[in-house]
This record gives C-alpha cells, sequence and structure tokens, in this order.
C-alpha cells in the first residue's frame, strides 16, 4: 500500500507504517496461538503450546476516502504480514 511517497510492505514495523500512513480508521486485536510441529511414530503431528504461545495480532483499516478501496494491514508481532484491499469503498473522510 503506498502512503504519500511512502510504500508499506510485509515485514514493516506498527511504528513504521504509523509514520508512513497516520491513524488507522479501525483497529481490531485478537491473539494467535503458535503450534510447534513434533514427531510421532514416524510422522508430523502439530501441536499448540500452551506457555508462552500467545502472540498479539492487530489489523488495522485504511479508509483513503469515498473513490478509493479500503485497506487492511494485519500485524503478527509487530510486523506487517498481509495487506488487503478490501472491495468496499471508504467513506467521507472528516475535516
Amino acid at each position: 500500500m503506498r502512503c504519500g511517497d511512502k510504500l508499506v510492505m510485509v515485514g514493516d514495523s506498527m511504528a513504521a507504517v504509523r509514520a508512513y500512513c497516520g491513524r488507522p480508521a479501525a483497529i481490531q486485536h485478537s491473539v494467535k496461538v503458535s503450534a510447534t510441529t513434533d514427531r510421532v511414530g514416524g510422522r508430523r503431528v502439530s501441536q499448540s503450546r500452551t506457555v508462552g504461545a500467545a502472540v498479539p495480532v492487530e489489523t488495522w483499516t485504511y479508509n483513503r476516502g469515498p473513490k478509493k478501496l479500503l485497506v487492511t494491514i494485519r500485524f503478527v508481532d509487530g510486523s506487517v504480514v498481509a495487506i488487503k484491499t478490501l472491495s468496499e469503498y471508504g467513506y467521507p473522510l472528516s475535516k
């Protein structure tokens, strides 16, 4: 996603995105439980860790105005992991 003359990319920090793009219109908070892979009987089995496995996830939504599509940026543990352009247009920006 482009914000002014800056390009937001996977791997960027929350601080960098905020500096490039400003405050998002909405922020959604959640937690991701990381998984480990162990071998059981010669095959791999995924298991959830129960201690120290909570990883913070935030999804920021940017409203770029009524003639542009909304964009979400997903952060896991403070870094951009996905940028998605939604299929709905933004709403009028307040002044």
